[in-house]
């Protein structure tokens, strides 16, 4: 059989890229998990040296032909027997034993073996010298990299088609007619309405539309439709949403210590106004890459300019790394690897240890970055031990904002010096008492032996010690507090009960000293004031000796009301002496104390009203600053923080075909604004096209260039290399206007084509490369919610702040979990929800939600059972689908009515005709068997089927 000129081609073409696909993924594999093995636990004894005796058993492990020349023992990987392979019997320590330091662990082993069966594909082709281990030769490829080189400006082509109708119709078209393929019709009015819609806002189009087109299709102003959803509050949501994967955004930080990022949604919001209000792209780069370091013409400009920092700063970080130095580089990849991979569509972290093996990219290179990033700050100080805080930056606020926290400031410090004043004035009368109290021997309270339940108090003033006990006025009779204490000599000795008298005390406390002439009984008064100094009160001067213990039992017994226990004094007398009362300096004191303590009540109420009614405090943001300590940064050797080579001075990809501006960068700015005006020129290369195909994936569902996060040579050529550029040259021209870009691709026929499928068109291009229909597009997990709420009329437009306002510094779950996530969960759209590291509800998990801890320009398309359980049996599509049950009820009496407005508000069209006979036969019941709760059933069971279709799922 001989194949079409056209299929012949196709078929080459096709074969081609699965050659390179796979030559790519076995270096992928490669990268990712045997080169760093082998540079962790192999490169220190089989690694270039200048002393090649040194290398063990003659084997070097640093290049492809070390690998296959072996060492003293004869080659290590063996092509006839992959499973026998030296390297592989020494890495299970079936002979020898490598790497001597311990076994690797098993998924590394099998790693190795996979690799080794696939035929040990090993990109690094040339041995590094020991002067410099790290330098291999970058790929010679960069004069052949396409994406690097200048953006065209591609006249229209021309095509005697009548179809075309825009710039972009002329550039498809002209490709399809090479490979004699024409393409399908447009979709149907109603398929278009659903797919704008969707594409634009993210909701499904309202109801009121979906039945204007209904009555006239003719008239309908496509046009204006469009402009009326580019204006929307949804469409900035919608998009900002796309643009938050790319920047990998969370409200928390993830990792092993996932605390909360309660000012991220600030940076969300900045996001949503950007394309709400058409941010210029070029501006919005250099905003998040240098937002702090532009100049403002007003605090309103200041506050939007910093928030766009939190770019820099809400990527995931190993915050408990001890090592700081290594934190601080690990987070100087992170933000090279997320810029690379936004705004340039490139995998510049692959250059951290080596040369990058793909793409014309030098370890240099990426140490340039790294000075630049390295003299930027995100994290200072800790929130606790080892664990790193992030800098939370002030944001400007209005100058009477400003004075009324200054006046706030001072009247609490003052307040604050009054009680600290009043504090050590208590202090001093507390030690003048006690002064006069130690001059005999005091057993306080607390040293007492305790029978039964007391209650410790300091409530009632003054006092001895810290406090004093109470019996709380119940179990009388089962309780006592016996003091006991041996007297430094023999002699007669006054006996003092402390305690505060007062009208809920009780009357005949008994007490029982306990001395050598036997036990005397003594009944208190405590509803009165002690006698001497409202404290003290004589119990009586009996003898003790020194060889016993002088005890004194305080009980219970038979008394009603409080009972206070406080302290026991004994001061010895001399048998000439008159019986020795508190000095009235004490009484004195007593009453100052009191006094004082009263006044530190009142004081302490005052501070805490003044605490309350104070203003709002400043606003701070998860942003960016220039470090204290800028300079240029060191290549690290094989990536190891403390392994260090040369100096690099800070600057840009060298490689790139573009005028490399002529910038000095000193020692007082990082140079991010340097590099944000280099990323944002109108010739970069990279820039424009990397967003253009962005906003074209979102829109027609694959991107001019397939891989949309990877530019490089082991991404995939563009399918429309002349289009991409004429977009990414126009979109410049056109000022770097998103909306222009996005009206430009749903007003071409390419847009509003139908995406049936062809037996025919699919010989020739089976992928639908060159566009001749349309491709199928998902419903985001967002939309899938977001459809629901607003089906229901539930769904709350108002601007969100923090979703995680109520979380403390850690997020404390720190796992998969709906019921915490539907606690922290309201009515607003999905975008303003919270994004928990490492908790992701399952909605999220099921339908291909970005994961947040990597910049995704494309999110991933999986189609498994997991989905269509979640949709059938998920609380949240049966609350749903129970409550726009309910609302259609509310709505109408008609059940065919119903049926409509229920196909209107979640598939974005009427139903068909078999459509509405399926429904109506589903949902009436004959009038004697009519019972409004099953009715409901009914009806609910009905939207779900709708809602639980691939109709639903799909937006055409």
């Amino acid at each position: 059989m001989r194949l079409a000129s056209s299929s012949l081609m196709r078929w080459t073409v096709m074969a081609a890229v699965a050659v390179v696909a796979a030559d790519a993924h076995a270096d992928d594999f490669f990268e990712t998990n045997i080169r760093p093995v082998l540079i962790e636990h192999c490169y220190e004894c089989h690694s270039a040296s200048d002393k090649p005796d040194s290398i063990k058993g003659g084997l070097r492990l640093d290049w492809a032909g070390g690998l296959s020349t072996g060492g003293d023992s004869g080659p290590v990987i063996s092509a006839q027997q992959p499973a026998d392979s030296l390297l592989l019997s020494a890495l299970r320590y079936e002979d020898i034993e490598m790497p001597p330091a311990g076994k690797l662990p098993a998924e590394i082993i099998a790693n190795f073996e996979t690799w080794i069966a696939a035929g040990a594909k090993d990109p690094r082709q040339s041995p590094p010298s020991a002067s410099d281990p790290v330098a291999q030769s970058a790929s010679p490829l960069e004069n052949q990299l396409w994406s690097f080189q200048p953006v065209s400006s591609p006249a229209v082509p021309h095509s005697d088609s009548l179809w075309p109708q825009t710039p972009i119709d002329q550039f498809v078209i002209a490709q399809l007619e090479s490979l004699n393929i024409s393409p399908l019709e447009d979709a149907d009015a109603g398929t278009r309405l659903r797919r704008l819609a969707f594409d634009l806002t993210g909701l499904p189009p309202a109801t009121k539309d979906v039945f204007r087109l209904q009555q006239n299709p003719s008239g309908f102003d496509w046009d204006a439709y469009v402009e009326e959803l580019l204006h929307s509050k949804t469409y900035g949501e919608h998009w900002a949403r796309r643009w938050l994967d790319v920047a990998r955004y969370a409200d928390s930080n993830g990792g092993d210590f996932n605390a909360t990022f309660h000012d991220a949604w600030r940076y969300r919001n900045y996001v949503i106004d950007a394309f709400a209000d058409d941010m210029p792209f070029d501006q919005f780069v250099i905003e998040q890459l240098a937002g702090d370091l532009l100049p403002a013409a007003s605090d309103a400009q200041r506050h939007r300019q910093l928030v766009a920092t939190g770019f820099l700063a809400v990527g995931a970080k190993m915050l408990s790394e001890r090592d700081k130095h290594k934190l601080r580089l690990d987070v100087v990849d992170e933000q090279i690897s997320t810029t690379g991979t936004a705004f340039l569509g490139m995998t510049l972290g692959c250059a951290r240890c080596h040369d990058h093996k793909f793409d014309p990219i030098p370890t240099a290179d990426y140490y340039a970055l790294a000075g630049i990033f390295k003299s930027t700050e995100i994290l200072q100080g800790e929130i606790q031990k080892y664990v790193s805080d992030w800098i939370r930056p002030a944001l400007p606020i209005e100058p009477q904002h400003t004075a009324a926290l200054a006046e706030h400031a001072n009247r609490l410090e003052a307040l604050k010096a009054t009680i600290a004043d009043t504090e050590k004035l208590i202090q001093a009368e507390t030690r003048a008492i006690e002064s006069h109290a130690g001059a005999g021997i005091v057993v306080d309270d607390a040293q007492a032996e305790l029978v039964g339940t007391w209650k410790r108090s300091n409530h009632s003033k003054p006092f001895v010690g810290v406090g004093y006990i109470h019996d709380e006025n119940g179990e009388k009779g089962e309780k006592s507090a016996t003091f006991r204490t041996r007297l430094p000599e023999a002699g007669r000795y006054q006996v003092w009960a402390v305690f505060q008298g007062g009208e809920s005390r009780s009357a005949n406390v008994p007490l029982a000293v306990f001395h050598d002439d036997g036990i005397a009984q003594v009944e208190l008064n405590q509803q009165k004031k002690a006698a001497e100094n409202q404290l003290f009160e004589l119990l009586g001067t009996y003898s003790f000796s020194a060889s016993e213990d002088a005890v004194v039992v305080v009980t219970t017994q038979g008394t009603t009301g409080f009972v206070i226990v406080d302290a026991i004094r004994f001061v010895h007398q001399d048998p000439s002496e008159k019986s020795i009362a508190p000095e009235p300096a004490t009484a004195q004191s007593s009453a100052r104390l009191v006094a004082a303590k009263e006044q530190l009540e009142r004081l302490n109420i005052e501070l805490s009203d003044l605490e309350k009614s104070a203003p709002p405090p400043a606003p701070t943001a998860l942003a960016a600053r220039d470090a204290q300590d800028i300079g240029d940064c060191a290549i690290c050797i094989r990536g190891e923080p403390h392994l260090q080579g040369k100096v690099v001075a800070r600057g840009f990809l060298s490689k790139i075909h573009m005028p490399l501006p002529n910038v000095e960068f000193s020692d007082n700015s990082s140079g991010r604004l340097e590099l944000a005006g280099w990323i944002a020129a109108p010739d970069h290369p990279l820039t424009a096209r990397v967003y253009v195909n962005r906003v074209w994936n979102h829109l027609i569902g694959v991107g001019l260039v397939p891989s949309v996060d990877n530019f490089g040579h082991l991404g995939q050529r563009p399918t429309h290399p002349e289009l991409l550029d004429y977009l990414a040259s126009e979109f410049v021209r056109q000022g770097w206007s998103t909306k222009w870009l996005v009206r430009q691709i749903v007003s071409s026929r390419v847009y509003r084509l139908s995406s049936r499928s062809d037996a025919e068109r699919e010989q020739t291009d089976p992928e639908n490369l060159y566009l001749w229909r349309a491709h199928r597009k998902r419903l985001s997990a967002e939309s899938i919610r977001d459809t629901l709420l607003a089906a229901t009329g539930d769904i709350d437009h108002s601007l969100a702040e923090s979703p995680v306002s109520e979380l403390g510094t850690l997020v404390t779950r720190n796992n998969p979990n709906d019921e915490g996530y539907a606690a922290r969960s309201d009515l607003r759209r999905t975008v303003y929800l919270p994004v928990i590291r490492n908790e992701l509800p399952s909605l999220m998990r099921v339908f291909d939600f970005a994961d947040p801890d990597y910049g995704t320009g494309d999110r991933d398309e999986t189609t498994v059972p997991s989905q269509a359980l979640w949709m059938l049996n998920s609380p949240e599509m049966h609350e749903g689908a129970k409550k726009l049950a309910e609302v259609l009820r509310d709505d109408s009496s008609h059940a065919s009515q119903r049926l409509e407005y229920l196909y209107a508000r979640t598939l974005g069209r009427l139903p068909t005709p078999s459509e509405f006979e399926i429904g109506m036969r589903f949902v009436e019941v004959p009038l004697d068997q009519r019972d409004p709760a099953s009715e409901l059933e009914r009806w609910s069971d009905l939207v779900h089927a709708v809602v639980a279709s691939s109709a639903f799922r799909m937006t055409d």
